[in-house]
This record gives structure tokens, C-alpha cells and sequence, in this order.
């Protein structure tokens, strides 16, 4: 998708989220390939073995080409190089949100909440926010299209009073449709859209990379802390819905051992065995806590998780903020 909106000038691959099947796209436009390491290698692309010895030599061999390919796309496009001193011809300027929050972390996320986890808490307490989802992971287009599930699962947990982080290549899609931004409040819940305008923040928080998803689970454990309960206790689940890489397998093998409910829109390979299929749908749940949901409709899997983080909450004995006691649980 990236590729066909001719802006990119240059293809560098190394090992991660290297996607084979890209070759025609780049022969068509006539974007080099440069990849970085053999097991990256790809039709058509030149190998450049990356070693650190060569570091600055190979870097500005990137460099150059990659300028030579904006000369060359700019030339196939608008038949004319690039004048000396103009600026880069952006064919997506009305594409995306410029007001979209990222770079949050665990440490931010308390800071945008005064120094102390007590307001979300007391948000969660109260009901003004049910739960918390992590909607993490790939973009995929075997899952209704690219991004179509993480987007459209996103808007229907804020609109059930559900906060939502996000890290990795989610995050983009997320970004796109304006759902890192203040104006997506409107989309939320009262619940949820009162939280959100206090504090400031979007109803969908970004993370980070994929490499920062444990960073939420940092989020969460900080979480269960305060609250002094384990962690498959929290009105807390995990999405991963267009899982492409085995490394968003691996989040995903993370989440359940930590005993979160993990929803994946598309089956992982292990339907080949009963046995695997009982455990982790069913037998971790007296294990960690964990278990595996697969549900390939939107609505169904918002429905899931509002109903998951619902029993949670009776677990925790809250109910609108109020135990079976009469007190609230903080």
C-alpha cells in the first residue's frame, strides 16, 4: 500500500516485517531494492551485506541511491527532475491526521495523569472507563483488508467506555484515521469521552513500535500494583487482530502466559493438534489465567472482550464503583 502512492524512492530491508511479494510493485515503478542481510534477499534486489566495519560506506551508498530514486520517480511522474533547491513533491499531503499524540510510554501515561495512577483508577472504579485494550500487532490483509480490523475494533471498544493502547504496526492505521487525536473523543462513550477531555488525551494511546509492547504490559503491572491484585485479575485484554509476523506470536504467547484474555482475528498454526487447541482456549485459564479467543467479526470480538472486562470487574467486586459491600473497592 505504501508502495503504489509513489513517494517512496528506495526499499532497505534487513530481517523483521521484510514482506516477499513486493518485487512486481517496486519492478513497475522502478523502486530499487537494497537488502541488508541474505535471509532478507528478495528477487531483483541487490544484497548489500551490512557489517559495521563498513558502516559509513554502505550508509552513504543508501543515501545516494535513494536520492537517485527520487530524481527518477519525480522524472516518471511529473516528467521533469527536481529543480535544485525544491521541495519534495508529497502526492498524500491530504492523507493521515497532523494532530495525532504518539510517543507514550508507561512513565508518560502517569505523568498525563499528575504523577500518580490513581485518576485512571478512580475512572475504572467509578465505570466512567470499563477496561482497558491492548490492540497491538500487524496490519494484514487476509483480516478484512489492510488495517480494516484493527480500526473498526478500536472505534467499537471507545464506543463501549473501553480505552485502548496500541503499539506496533497497528499504531499506523490507528494514526491514519484520526483516532490518536482529540477529535476522536466524539467517538467514545460518555464514560470514556468525560475521561479523555479532562485529561487531555485520546481515547486510543500509542505505544510505540512493536518492540514496545511490553511496554503496556509494564502499564499493566504498575496497574495491578496499586490496585494490589494479580494481573489476570484486571479488567485488562489483549488484541492482536491482523497478526502477521511469528513475532506478534511471540507477544501474543506473552500476553496469555501473564494470564490476559488474547484475541487474534486470524487462527495461529495450531489447529493441527486438539490438544493444543484445548489448552490454549481453555486449559490456561486454570494455568495463567490466559486464553486464546479466535472471532473473525468486529462486533463480535468488541461484544467478547466488553463482557470479559465485565466479569473482571465482578471479580474485582465493582460495579459502577460499588462493591457488594456498598464500598468502593479504592
Amino acid at each position: 500500500a505504501v508502495l503504489m502512492t509513489g513517494c517512496v524512492d528506495l526499499v532497505v530491508s534487513e530481517f523483521n516485517c521484510t514482506i516477499p511479494g513486493i518485487e512486481p510493485i517496486c519492478e513497475q515503478l522502478d523502486i530499487k531494492m537494497i537488502c541488508l542481510d541474505d535471509v532478507a534477499k528478495k528477487a531483483n534486489a541487490q544484497l548489500l551485506p551490512y557489517t559495521a566495519e563498513e558502516k559509513e560506506k554502505i550508509t552513504s551508498q543508501i543515501i545516494a541511491d535513494a536520492l537517485c530514486g527520487f530524481k527518477n520517480r519525480k522524472e516518471k511522474l511529473y516528467g521533469t527532475a527536481p529543480a535544485e533547491g525544491e521541495k519534495r513533491v508529497n502526492v498524500m499531503a491530504q492523507h493521515g491526521f497532523d494532530k495525532s499524540i504518539t510517543g507514550l510510554s508507561e512513565d508518560t501515561l502517569v505523568a498525563a495523569l499528575g504523577g500518580t495512577l490513581q485518576p485512571l483508577i478512580d475512572a475504572i472504579v467509578s465505570g466512567k472507563i470499563k477496561g482497558i485494550a491492548a490492540v497491538v500487532g500487524c496490519s494484514n490483509l487476509r483480516a478484512k483488508g489492510h488495517d480494516v480490523f484493527t480500526v473498526e475494533l478500536a472505534k467499537e471498544l471507545i464506543k463501549k467506555d473501553i480505552l485502548v493502547l496500541s503499539a506496533g504496526c497497528t499504531c499506523g492505521g490507528l494514526e491514519n484515521c484520526g483516532l490518536m487525536t482529540m477529535d476522536a473523543v466524539e467517538l467514545c462513550g460518555e464514560g470514556l469521552k468525560e475521561i479523555c477531555t479532562a485529561l487531555g488525551v485520546p481515547p486510543v494511546l500509542n505505544f510505540g513500535p512493536c518492540l514496545a509492547i511490553g511496554r503496556i504490559e509494564l502499564a499493566a503491572c504498575a496497574l495491578a500494583k496499586e490496585l494490589n491484585v494479580d494481573l489476570p485479575h484486571l479488567p485488562v485484554v489483549i488484541s492482536a487482530p491482523q497478526w502477521l509476523e511469528e513475532q506478534a506470536l511471540a507477544d501474543g504467547a506473552y500476553a496469555l502466559a501473564l494470564g490476559f484474555p488474547l484475541h487474534l482475528a486470524l487462527s495461529p498454526f495450531v489447529t493441527g493438534s486438539q490438544v493444543a487447541v484445548n489448552v490454549l482456549t481453555e486449559g490456561l485459564k486454570d494455568l495463567t489465567g490466559g486464553q486464546l479467543i479466535i472471532e473473525t467479526e468486529v462486533d463480535a470480538a468488541a461484544q467478547k472482550f466488553e463482557d470479559i472486562i465485565k466479569e473482571k470487574r465482578a471479580g474485582l467486586g465493582i460495579d459502577n464503583g460499588i462493591n457488594k459491600g456498598g464500598d468502593a473497592i479504592c
